[in-house]
């Protein structure tokens, strides 16, 4: 299938915005990067000199699923391997963001398990630490990163950062949201002596009843707007 140029430009546009919203949460610094898979198989991704702050259209590079490149694009950040691993080993995911946030990377700093104390952050599951703050610029470091993130939605890197996994940008860019405010909760909570840890049953109710479309689209469509994002 051949990917149109009106359907780039869309999809560029999604991650111009995604990335927009995620730098002005912090969830994604001067060095994260997002991606999308494309219809005809190629990986769309934001280049490693863009400004995170101030994309373009001319800040996005295609690289093929084994990472094939044309030299006369820009060149795709460090961590793409990262990408290139989560989608060979998920079939089912079509973006993958990283970021540096910074409650959710206290946590693996602090070596505390993810729990879930906002209804939303319920939606991420069972979340995965990989046990290394690394740079994921290499094929078997990635591969290992894919591993731990199995069939979920979202994996932390030990003092380093996020990976978010899902079916397009908007649930992407939301469910890194959601990741980030459950995990500034507990942060926050912890010198309080902790906050209020859902139970398994409440956990699921928060599932069934948030897992919607509209839901996502509501969170994302109150982003853009605030950020002005449109």
């Amino acid at each position: 299938m051949t990917t149109s140029a009106a359907t780039v430009s869309e999809f560029t546009h999604q991650l111009i915005q995604g990335i927009g919203v995620l730098e002005r949460l912090g969830i994604i610094d001067f060095n994260g990067h997002f991606s999308v898979r494309l219809p005809d198989g190629r990986i769309l991704i934001n280049s490693g000199d863009s400004v995170r702050s101030a994309l373009t259209p001319a800040d996005f590079v295609t690289v093929g699923p084994d990472g094939e490149l044309d030299p006369k694009q820009p060149r795709p950040p460090a961590e793409l391997p990262l990408h290139l691993a989560v989608y060979k080993a998920r079939p089912d995911v079509k973006s993958v963001v990283h970021g540096h946030p910074k409650w959710s990377t206290l946590l693996t700093s602090a070596g505390q398990p993810y729990e879930v104390m906002l209804a939303q952050g319920a939606l991420l599951g069972d979340i995965p630490v990989f046990p290394s703050p690394r740079s994921v610029n290499n094929e078997e470091i990635a591969v290992q990163v894919a591993e731990t993130l199995g069939e979920g939605k979202a994996a932390l890197l030990r003092a380093h950062g996020s990976v978010v996994a899902a079916d397009d940008v908007l649930e992407a860019t939301v469910m890194a949201i959601y990741l980030e405010l459950n995990a500034e909760r507990q942060v926050l909570a912890a010198p309080l002596g902790g906050g209020y840890v859902f139970s398994e049953a409440e956990t699921e109710g928060a599932r069934k009843g948030l897992a919607k479309r509209g839901l996502f689209e509501k969170c994302w469509n109150y982003y853009i707007a605030k950020f002005d994002l449109g």
